[in-house]
């Protein structure tokens, strides 16, 4: 019996070690994950397996389960908690609460080569609300900046498909003839590129540094204002995939009233009688005539489709996502797609080693040509409406009006073959080395690339009236764009008892570089190869265009903060930028800002309606690198001549040197208070600044005897100052309704300090010392002379009745363009807002989000008679005086009745309803049966509504004459699983 026992014994022994390995893998651990703070229970904390990525996340209830080994540790995290790592052993249940995390929980803000707490910040910095990028169905980043922060006028040069003409400016215009477009930096490069090839669904979050402490980092591209955009990161957790996209149709929001076939013939006959053409009469006779802005318009449409994939595990993270864009405008033929796709990717090597990639790719294809709307010889709002756009066969014609071969049909650009497709590489690398010698000290490697190569071809063929006159014309374009950058950071932190340190030093380098070839050429033997057969062109003309630059840079950066209650900011940076002056390559950029956060003083209540107040002050100096790379130099242009019957080159004199030429230099001093009541439910900020410009960049003329009129030289002074508030509030939070409200509004005024330094004003350029840099400068109009009126004693003695007046500005009792022409209004906004309110109620979300801009005046173009000689362009309907319509609205339908040319000029402030978004969010209990993580529907509407007293196409827009402004309805999905 002994003997048996000692056989069996090991083999028990092998049995047991298999079955209590077998139970240890086959262990599940189930349990509830809750907060400290309250008790409640923790939907969506991530419990990771360490060293894997297996992991899950907590249900509605908190609850989660997974197999884990008894050997195994769980680690629990959750965004502005404290994670917890608890080890299984013999547990089956593990049940924990977690401690919020004060610091995490507070907002952390991209300030430039790195983030700081809020309340932290000295500077006057303000990020986009979520809601404007992840509520809204956005073509660019743009649209979601427009009315939503204070300080800061978007607007909307055109509205064609791509959307992506728009001008973009940080507390006013500072320079008069340099860029006031503020420097754009993704992912910590600086980013030249179109802003429609940015994917607005990868992006994380938006800062705006608006005065110099903040933007002085930049040095010598930051005087305009800074716009950090910062893609989104994978976080620590199981794959979460989700889907974001949307449909939408474009309308016509408003067109002009053009005069009809018919009401054209009477204009026409009234104005000029006799002039009418054979063709147009025959039109007329037969009741034709052709809708111009009808034809060349339609209804448009934009989709876009993002799929993306986010997570990661102990020492990963990562972020994929594809998307497709496709837009048709509402002009016939304007199209644009864009195709990205992004990989964000980090990974911690070491304990001290991390890298990482914000990589790109895109391609944006703009192929097509829209039709023409104010083209001079075929522009729809211009076109005779007594024309023909297509001939009996049903083609267009190329020739709508017969008698008329100067016009061509504006549909022709539609017949045109066109290829235009831009890829860019756009790629962030960086390797952060966290010291362990030495807590607190890292140092980061920054890279970066963007690339853009970009190939057009245009061919016109002898279906159209270009193509026509001249055998077939082709264009071809190839550009390469290259923008090289190389950082290297060191940062510095560290807490002592009370006293807080962030050091950061910065020595970079960056490299600018554009070319393009280009082959016009015509003539050609048949339509057939369009622009592939340029060579054979009977005219070919090649031309090359090169530019380069570097910038060197170095910068240091002290945050100093006592107690969380004082805080200082100093920052130095020097910039060398190549295409300066030998003399003048250098600029020095410092700035200090100081911070009391006096809510933290002892003086002030513990509880009480006041819960954040600081006060933040700041001065600083920056740059604007605002002159192109050879400005600095003596050059010749190229001036060939006929030596017998060959061409030999000869050049002449088109630029003086100037070894002196250097930055635009900004100084800004700013005043704000950031405030919050009731626990923050109601809080803001209050900015007040003044910016002062020297050193302009303007064109002084010289004497001709070099055969040079001109040379750009840094002189003449502007001044810019402004007021910004802002305030946000939870109005209503009670049971399953909430109301939220936030809105902005900003009071900005420029003016011209100094010009040439002899007190004199450029008239010739409308600049005026002590006005803004943009205004108009013009006649007056004055109403219409009536009959009976003592017109011979008037400043216009051989006017008539019916002509229109002009204000005698210095009551001379004349009309001269010296002493009469005036300033009415300026071009640019005194005042804009934005007012974004939320209102929730269970399951349903109502935005609705208005933006305003007051304090412009611009000349209503379409309140012109410019009909030409004969009445060759259509004009818009209007009140035209006649003796039994004596109004004073308009001059008389006649030739010279507005001899001096006067022009209307009216306000174009508007208040606009810019988005209007209902959205349904799927219930939890739902997205658990359906096994969805996030599940939104939504419609929005946009453009629905501007109320303005001016009668052009619209407000916004730089031309009464181009493609009209859009509204659009859209629907869109959002899932997350």
């Amino acid at each position: 019996m002994e003997k048996l026992y000692l056989k069996i014994k090991p083999g028990l022994i092998a049995l047991l070690v298999m079955f209590v390995s077998f139970a240890q893998s086959q262990t599940i651990i189930t349990g509830n994950v809750t907060s400290e703070d309250g008790g409640s229970a923790l939907p969506g904390v991530s419990v990771l397996i360490k060293g894997t990525s297996v992991g899950t996340t907590t249900d509605v209830d908190g609850n989660y389960s997974l197999e884990a080994e008894s050997a195994e540790t769980l680690i629990f995290s959750f965004v502005g908690y404290v994670s917890e790592e608890i080890i299984v052993g013999s547990q089956s249940v593990i049940n924990i609460s977690l401690v919020p995390d004060i610091t995490s929980l507070e907002e952390i803000v991209v300030v430039g080569y790195g983030t700081q707490k809020k309340s932290d910040i000295t500077g006057s910095v303000a990020s986009i609300p979520q809601e404007r990028l992840q509520q809204v169905p956005n073509n660019n980043f743009a649209q979601a900046i427009q009315g939503a922060i204070p300080g800061i006028s978007v607007v909307s040069n055109s509205a064609g498909a791509e959307g992506n003409d728009v001008s973009i400016l940080i507390r006013g215009r500072n320079s008069m003839t340099a860029s006031n477009s503020p420097l754009i930096v993704l992912d910590g490069m600086p980013y030249s590129g179109s802003i429609s090839e940015i994917n607005p669904t990868d992006i994380e979050s938006i800062e705006v540094l608006k005065d110099a402490s903040a933007s002085a980092i930049y040095g010598s591209r930051g005087s305009n204002g800074v716009i950090l955009i910062t893609s989104k990161q994978g976080k620590q957790g199981k794959p979460m995939i989700s889907y974001d996209g949307f449909y939408g149709i474009q309308k016509i929001a408003s067109l002009p009233d053009l005069l009809s076939p018919a009401e054209f013939y009477e204009f026409k006959n009234t104005r000029e009688p006799g002039s009418i053409t054979n063709s147009e009469e025959l039109l007329f006779q037969n009741g034709g005539g052709t809708d111009w802005l009808d034809l060349t318009t339609q209804n448009g449409y934009k989709q876009q489709h993002t799929l993306s994939v986010s997570g990661g595990a102990e020492n990963i993270k990562y972020y994929i996502s594809g998307s497709f864009l496709d837009v048709e405008g509402v002009a016939i033929n304007d199209l644009f797609k864009r195709y990205s796709t992004r990989f964000n990717l980090e990974v911690n090597i070491t304990k001290w080693l991390k890298a990482g990639t914000n990589t790109q790719l895109s391609l944006a294809d703009r192929s097509g040509l829209a039709s023409s709307w104010s083209g001079g010889s075929d522009g729809a709002f211009y076109m005779n409406p007594l024309t023909s756009s297509h001939d009996e066969n049903g083609d267009l014609t190329i020739y709508p009006w017969p008698e008329e071969v100067f016009w061509g049909n504006p549909l022709a650009p539609t017949l045109a073959d066109n290829e235009d497709k831009s890829y860019k590489i756009f790629s962030n690398n960086y390797l952060n080395i966290d010291f362990p010698f030495l807590p607190g000290l890292s140092y980061k490697l920054n890279t970066g690339v963007e690339y853009t190569h970009r190939d057009r071809g245009t061919y016109f063929g002898r279906n159209t009236k270009t193509g026509l006159e001249t055998g077939g014309r082709a264009d071809t374009r190839t550009s390469r764009a290259t923008n090289l950058v190389v950082e290297n950071i060191l940062n510095y932190q560290r807490e002592i008892g009370k006293h807080s340190i962030f050091i950061t030093g910065l020595y970079s380098y960056q490299e600018d570089e554009f070319t393009e070839d280009r082959l016009e050429s015509q003539g050609f033997p048949n339509d057939v190869l369009t622009w592939y057969q340029a060579n054979v062109g009977n005219l070919v003309e090649p031309s090359y265009e090169f530019r380069n630059f570097t910038v060197l840079s170095s910068m240091i950066r002290v945050n100093y903060g006592y107690d969380n209650r004082y805080l200082l900011t100093f920052t130095g940076r020097r910039d060398g930028f190549s295409g300066f002056g030998a003399n003048s390559k250098w600029g020095n950029f410092p700035s200090v800002a100081l911070g009391w956060n006096i809510d933290q003083e002892s003086f002030m209540p513990a509880t009480g309606m006041l819960s954040t107040l600081k006060l933040r002050l700041s001065y600083g100096k920056n740059g604007n690198q605002a002159v192109s790379p050879y400005e600095t130099l003596a050059r010749l242009s190229e001036r060939s001549y006929l030596n017998g019957s060959t061409t030999a080159p000869g050049y002449v004199p088109s630029q003086l040197g100037n070894p002196e030429l250097g930055w635009e230099s900004t100084g800004s001093f700013n005043l704000g208070i950031d405030y919050g009541f009731f626990e923050d439910r109601i809080q803001g900020s209050i900015d007040i600044y003044e910016s002062n410009t020297d050193e302009l960049l303007l064109e002084r003329e010289i004497s001709p005897v070099h055969g040079i009129t001109e040379v750009t030289q840094n002189i003449g002074k502007t001044k810019n100052r402004g007021l910004e508030f802002t305030v946000s509030a939870n109005v209503i939070k009670s049971g399953d309704f909430s109301w939220d409200v936030s809105g902005n509004f900003s009071y900005m005024k420029n003016e011209i300090v100094e010009l040439y330094g002899d007190g004199q004003d450029d008239v010739l350029n409308n600049w005026f010392i002590g006005q803004p840099i943009r205004v108009n400068y013009a006649f007056e109009f004055d109403g219409v002379f009536q009959e009976g009126e003592d017109i011979e004693n008037s400043p216009l003695p051989d006017a008539r009745p019916g002509d229109a007046k002009i204000v005698d500005q210095n009551g001379d009792g004349m009309i001269d363009a010296d002493n009469d022409r005036t300033i009415i209004g300026q071009r640019d906004p005194k005042f804009i807002s934005g007012l974004n309110m939320n209102f929730r109620y269970k399951s349903f979300t109502l935005n609705i989000f208005s933006h305003s801009a007051h304090g412009m005046t611009r000349v209503n173009s379409l309140m012109r008679d410019d009909v030409w000689a004969d009445v060759r362009r259509n004009t818009i309907r209007k009140n035209w005086w006649t003796p039994d319509n004596p109004t004073n609205e308009f001059w008389a339908n006649g030739l010279d009745t507005n001899p001096r040319g006067v022009r209307i000029y009216e306000n174009a402030g508007f208040w606009r309803l810019k988005d209007v978004t209902l959205s349904y969010d799927l219930p939890t209990a739902m997205l658990e049966k359906f096994g969805f993580d996030r599940f939104k529907l939504y419609f929005t509407g946009r453009n629905l509504l501007t109320i303005t007293e001016f009668e052009g196409l619209d407000p916004e827009l730089n031309s009464d004459r181009e493609i009209p402004l859009q509204q659009e309805f859209i629907f869109g999905l959002n899932l997350g699983f």
